[in-house]
């Protein structure tokens, strides 16, 4: 931190107080412990875990309206705090080893830094740094997220407001023309997987795509959709130059197509 509490006695109030109900000749020390033991105060650092390491919630601003998503999980987590006096290191003991955060899965929208850095090593663009490298800084930046430098002491309104309006395009035209070029390594690394199993029908060679862009969860909609668009253009061949060439250019433009599907916002 830039600031930290000092307690100075020359400057402070000895006189009576009242604080959240509680009177006495307070110091900073004793707000503090004051605040953590508000119920509030639980509930508070409980939604903020469950939003961080689980699935994302409603903006901060509207939890006095909103209830969370899943209330005993969040009562669980107050539990944990309130039994623990305060201990963080005891919610996110309970957090890891609980139900609601094993079966979570691809519940949360990928910040502009995480869809970035995912798919820059997917892709393999930055192996290090090198000219340009500061691009991807910028590019969170037209995302809607400038790095180290969030709008106020909120933070960035996260979940569905990263995929609103115009910053869905960008995120999907960033990814899309990443994934589509069959010149980067890490493509190149698919397409010499997806090579080695020769000769695929549409469906293995949507399923081996899918497969090769790592553990997302894609709907049925999104595999009928790739499947719609490799049964037009055909599986991959290998047999002569050509086709060599063709299956490669198949590849990119169904990496494309996966890196520009709703599914993929999502981790």
């Amino acid at each position: 931190f830039y600031w930290n509490f000092e307690y100075r006695p020359e400057d402070h109030d000895n006189g009576e107080k009242n604080f959240l109900g509680h009177v006495g000749n307070f110091n900073g020390e004793d707000i503090i412990d004051i605040v953590v033991k508000q119920p509030a105060t639980a509930r508070f650092l409980a939604r903020h875990l469950y939003n961080f390491f689980v699935a994302d919630e409603p903006q901060v601003p509207s939890w006095n309206i909103n209830p969370p998503n899943d209330q005993d999980a969040i009562d669980q987590l107050v539990a944990a705090y309130d039994e623990s006096d305060g201990n963080l290191r005891a919610m996110l003991r309970v957090l890891f080893n609980s139900d609601f955060f094993k079966n979570a899965r691809f519940a949360h929208v990928k910040s502009p830094a995480e869809l970035v850095v995912s798919t820059v090593r997917l892709a393999g663009n930055f192996q290090g740094p090198r000219p340009g490298f500061n691009s991807l800084a910028f590019e969170c930046n037209y995302q809607g997220q400038e790095l180290l430098n969030p709008p106020s002491v909120e933070s960035w309104h996260t979940g569905g407001e990263w995929i609103d309006g115009g910053a869905l395009v960008r995120r999907v035209n960033f990814a899309a023309g990443l994934l589509g070029d069959i010149t980067l390594p890490g493509v190149k690394a698919i397409i010499s997987d997806l090579k080695q199993r020769g000769a695929t029908t549409p469906q293995e060679f949507v399923d081996g795509c899918l497969d090769l862009v790592g553990p997302l969860d894609f709907s049925e909609s999104t595999k009928a959709e790739l499947l719609d668009q490799a049964t037009e253009d055909g599986g991959l061949n290998w047999e002569s130059e050509t086709e060599s060439e063709r299956s490669k250019q198949k590849i990119g433009v169904m990496l494309a197509l996966i890196a520009a599907s709703r599914d993929f916002q999502f981790a």
